[in-house]
């Protein structure tokens, strides 16, 4: 308990103040003696009339710094559970920055809760941490589980008594400080039920898992640029000031749907839980938000024959700008293609994408390899082991390659709009998958094989039914197009005997 004294009222030149003198158990969580708030008037009487309401407010302010500062001292109940169940690194906030433009991760011991809902967060972790190790000491005959709990605490885990102990003397210190951690339906208090409902999708293979992080980062960023409003008190308007803020950024059109789509699937999750009566986000009319999106052109055969002919050209860039037009294949696809990923069934060279990272589950695919690459790809997978990459190019923290920045790179050192069909077109390593999609086209390849090639979505009634066109008549498929400017690949390349 703090020793409170009564707030006064004094006059600071043409107004008057609500002083309250911080108790002296308390200073050193606020750092200041004294705290005042402007009553707004240079009236007396009108200033003890708020006396009461503003001492209040302070007198929220000084316990919110005396819990803050209870929770982040290393002997406090948080802190000890923190540290002992190995959760100190564990980054379980991740508010949006806009100053940054991303989301930034907040750690159990650096950024101890605040509030209702951070609390209900470090809750979750805690049983979480608990659920882990008393499900380890039920499994004895799981030996990689055990192991993996001897490594993450240094052969040293704490046993189950000790861990429901340290989780319930954190809770109750969190009680004391928040309530029971439930707080109002708002944005970010729903977030923890929208997170668990995509974590269960991710689970089951129905969301792939950089989706579900690109989603709450956009969710994030509507909590910065609406504020964390109650679920019920959102409106449509709300999606467009959000529109606006992105227009104001210089966002596309396609990127200002998604990311208030990405909030609308938040809401909808809401209305099935019966948080919400319905979504304030249906028939929204955003068409006129952004930049209208512009289709990569594809290359012609001058232009491709100039971009292998750099000077220079790097053996990665060259080789992956290769598979690139053969097969349709995405760019991260194949610079995150291993060796194992290279197969050959009935004689027939191909790269397994079925269980690969790719954008959607038309994309999972066995795409095969032409006559004319076929050389390329064997070179490249030879002395590898089987989780090695075919190209070397280096790995971001998003799990992507940096392949689009070298390529994009290197593609600009060609003028390739002065040796356009159309010298208004959009260029860019991405053309390379359009140009393999018109050659295919131009050699009478059917559509559905086509599609089943490049990995697009099939549009059709029959495109449900079946396993779509087999691996040979793919395989017939991409040996028709004339690649005369990868002559270079029997050189360099030859195939062994």
């Amino acid at each position: 308990m703090l020793n409170w004294h009564p707030a006064t009222v004094s006059r600071r030149g043409q107004k008057y103040y609500v002083v309250l003198t911080v108790p002296e158990e308390a200073r050193e969580a606020v750092g200041q003696r004294q705290l005042r708030r402007s009553a707004g008037t240079p009236d007396l009487r009108e200033a003890e009339k708020k006396r009461c309401d503003l001492e209040l407010v302070m007198r929220q302010q000084v316990l919110k710094k005396v819990q803050e500062s209870k929770l982040s001292s290393p002997d406090s109940a948080f802190q000890t559970a923190v540290k002992e169940l190995g959760l100190s690194d564990l980054g379980y906030l991740f508010p949006y920055c806009p100053e940054v433009g991303d989301v930034i991760p907040q750690t159990m011991q650096e950024a101890p809760p605040q509030d209702a809902y951070t609390a209900r967060k470090a809750i979750q972790e805690l049983e979480k941490a608990e659920t882990e190790i008393r499900l380890t000491s039920l499994s004895q005959d799981d030996t990689e589980r055990q192991l993996q709990m001897l490594q993450r605490f240094d052969l040293k885990p704490p046993t189950p008594e000790r861990t429901a102990v340290l989780v319930a003397n954190a809770k109750h210190e969190l009680a004391q400080s928040f309530g029971d951690g439930k707080p109002d339906t708002t944005l970010r208090s729903y977030l923890p039920e929208f997170e668990a409902s995509l974590d269960r999708r991710v689970s089951n293979g129905n969301l792939q898992k950089k989706t579900q992080k690109s989603r709450l980062k956009n969710i994030e960023q509507f909590i910065a640029v609406v504020g964390d409003l109650k679920l019920s008190e959102i409106e449509a308007k709300h999606a467009y000031d959000f529109a606006r803020e992105l227009e104001g950024e210089n966002k596309a059109h396609r990127t200002i749907q998604t990311r208030i789509s990405d909030v609308t699937t938040l809401l909808n999750e809401a209305v099935q839980d019966g948080e919400l009566k319905s979504n304030p986000f249906t028939g929204l009319k955003l068409a006129r938000f952004g930049k209208k999106g512009r289709n990569y052109t594809p290359l012609n055969d001058e232009q491709l024959q100039a971009i292998f002919s750099i000077r220079d050209l790097p053996d990665d860039v060259r080789d992956v700008w290769a598979v690139l037009i053969c097969t349709g294949m995405r760019l991260d696809e194949a610079a995150l293609c291993t060796v194992r990923q290279v197969n050959e069934r009935d004689g027939i060279l191909h790269i397994d994408l079925r269980d690969a990272r790719v954008k959607n589950d038309g994309s999972r695919r066995e795409v095969p390899i032409c006559d004319t690459l076929a050389p390329l790809i064997r070179a490249r997978i030879q002395g590898k082991k089987s989780d090695d990459r075919l190209f070397g190019f280096s790995i971001k923290s998003d799990g992507k390659s940096r392949a689009s920045e070298v390529c994009s790179t290197w593609l600009g050192l060609v003028n390739l709009k002065k040796l356009a069909d159309n010298p208004n077109g959009l260029y860019a390593t991405h053309s390379l998958r359009g140009t393999l999609k018109d050659k295919l086209r131009d050699a009478d390849v059917n559509f559905e094989v086509n599609n089943a090639i490049l990995g697009h979505d099939q549009h059709t009634v029959s495109a449900s039914y079946g396993r779509g066109p087999s691996l040979q008549a793919k395989k017939d498929a991409v040996d028709r197009p004339n690649h005369s400017y990868l002559d270079w690949i029997k050189e360099d390349y030859p195939t062994s005997s």
